[in-house]
């Protein structure tokens, strides 16, 4: 019974009518990511990153690190079994990054043909497969393509509860939404979209169907051992909620930037579909909400109009949408957005899909060329501003990881550094690391006496050093300046952006340590200073 069952699975998935497609799709998307992958493989990792990846190395390698709450542990525990059987960065982003993102363009193909058909799905996964945000993530080391792919799964699986009634899609739904909260706190959105569609489905009565709390109950047992572990680790199973609380967006304006990425047309570079996918996923989009709109009163006395696939994507968008621009607020990251790519090019590919079928009507030929005509209208824009953004990063926080290394190379695993750079420079030096961001002069001098640091970084790359240690300075004729008055040292800055002049003491001595210059070396300035510390 089990083998005709699997036969069957089989049989349904290899014979689905846009599968072929989807595998040319996934090749090359595949090979688009493994190319930038090859060619960024000794950049730099940025702060996020490098939080990550010094969890894993807490865990895989025993290195000094402490955690942060707001960061779920799934991620950096396979990192960490990674890391303890040799892996190293490039390795780790090609299986947790590479390899997860392309599993989000698979999972975005059936989620659209659930919710629609294969057509649909298959543009959708398209659009996934190459819009520059995608693209530019793919190839630095964090959780999110785990999470939001987990995300779409959940969605998948609940939308085949809402069709079948079929409750072991309801387990499913549950644990994939909590699966997906191990990577990306975001993921609690999901559950959220969820609650909202089905009140819209069947108002209160949803509370006395029994499948709907199979999907809690799914999500609440998933949950378990995460609370656990917030409790062990951080004294409390809501620990990751103090930093979303009180006063953490005091003073922020609304997130309006959370539009740019449906468009913006003064930071065109910033949207996803950009705009010709715009124009039809605007199209797609205003024709649900007037054909809702226009029947409300045949919706409100027939429920079973309400198992609308087309209102289900209008709420997980706005959702998101409202989320950003009203709670987080601030400036908001492509990244933290990525849910609604699918959707978006769900209602755009409603839109494309009708204007395919009109003009098929008159010439298989012409429409053809239209499908072609949208696809690489879409597509080397995306692929233009992927690389040219990829590129022009690659090179960015460089010196912290070079000095970084220089350190863990010239040090003893028991030396300390002294860092604003905390999660970079733990995370290639491999060593204890004392951030003294906001710190006071004196606690600084006190660190120095009690702990004796054998290292310290002091860079103009990190906003968030003390004034005492790097003062940032403006003047005449378009120069600004640096001032390290702690170390006796300047820099001049040209309008231009380029260093003009600088005074950097080789030796400085002072508050009965000595402090060496070892970093950079032969005067190739980058913004970066790397001393060794040595004591009377």
């Amino acid at each position: 019974m089990a083998e005709l069952a699997k036969k069957k699975l089989s049989k349904e998935f290899f014979s689905d009518h846009g599968f072929k497609a989807l595998l040319v799709v996934v090749a090359v998307a595949f090979i688009v990511r493994l190319y930038y992958l090859i060619t960024t493989s000794s950049q730099a990792m940025w702060w996020d990153e490098a939080e990550y990846m010094s969890a894993a190395k807490l865990w895989g390698m025993g290195v000094p690190y402490e955690l942060n709450e707001q960061r779920p542990p799934l991620f950096q525990l396979l990192a960490a079994g990674l890391v303890k059987l040799g892996f190293g960065e490039t390795a780790l982003k090609f299986l947790l990054v590479l390899i997860p993102s392309i599993a989000l363009v698979i999972a975005v193909y059936y989620l659209g043909k659930e919710l629609y058909d294969y057509k649909i799905g298959l543009i959708a996964a398209i659009g996934t497969a190459f819009v520059w945000s995608l693209i530019f993530w793919s190839v630095r080391f964090q959780p999110d393509f785990f999470s939001v792919t987990f995300q779409v799964i959940a969605l998948l699986f609940f939308w085949k509860l809402i069709k079948s009634d079929n409750r072991k899609y309801g387990v499913y739904a549950g644990i994939f939404a909590a699966a997906g909260f191990y990577f990306k706190i975001s993921a609690l959105l999901v559950p959220v979209s969820m609650v909202l569609f089905v009140l819209y489905k069947d108002g209160w009565q949803a509370v006395k169907q029994k499948k709907y709390w199979i999907v809690l109950g799914a999500f609440v047992v998933g949950m378990i051992p995460f609370m656990i572990w917030q409790t062990v680790t951080f004294g409390s199973p809501l620990a990751f909620g103090a930093t979303y609380s009180g006063d953490f967006n005091e003073g922020r304006s609304p997130g309006w930037m959370t539009l740019w990425f449906y468009y913006s047309f003064k930071q065109p570079q910033y949207s996803f579909p950009k705009i010709l996918v715009f124009a039809f996923f605007i199209v797609g989009l205003l024709a649900t909400l007037l054909k809702t709109i226009f029947t409300i009163d045949i919706v409100v006395k027939d429920k079973t109009l309400r198992k609308d696939q087309n209102i289900f994507s209008f709420i997980v968008l706005l959702v998101i949408t409202l989320f950003y621009i009203f709670y987080i607020q601030g400036t908001i990251e492509d990244r933290w957005v990525f849910l609604t790519i699918p959707f978006i090019f769900f209602f755009a590919g409603k839109t494309i899909l009708w204007a395919y079928n009109k003009v098929k009507a008159y010439s298989q030929i012409l429409a053809v060329l239209l499908m072609v005509a949208i696809l690489f209208g879409f597509s080397i824009p995306q692929l233009s501003h992927a690389s040219e953004l990829i590129n022009s990063k690659k090179g960015s926080y460089a010196p912290v990881k070079e000095a970084s290394l220089i350190i863990k190379e010239n040090s003893q695993p028991e030396d300390k550094i002294l860092s604003v750079s905390y999660t970079q420079t733990t995370a290639y030096a491999e060593r204890e690391v004392i951030t003294y961001s906001k710190m006071s002069i004196e606690n600084f001098t006190k660190i120095l006496v009690e702990q004796k640091p054998a290292y310290l970084i002091v860079s103009i790359l990190e906003p968030h050093h003390p004034d005492w240690m790097i003062q940032q300075v403006s003047g005449q004729s378009g120069f600004s300046g640096v001032i390290m008055q702690y170390l006796n040292s300047s820099i001049i800055i040209s309008s231009q952006n380029q260093i003009v002049q600088f005074d950097v003491k080789e030796t400085i001595s002072r508050d009965g340590a000595t402090f060496k210059l070892i970093y950079p070396r032969n005067n190739e300035f980058g913004g970066l200073f790397a001393y060794k510390i040595s004591y009377e």
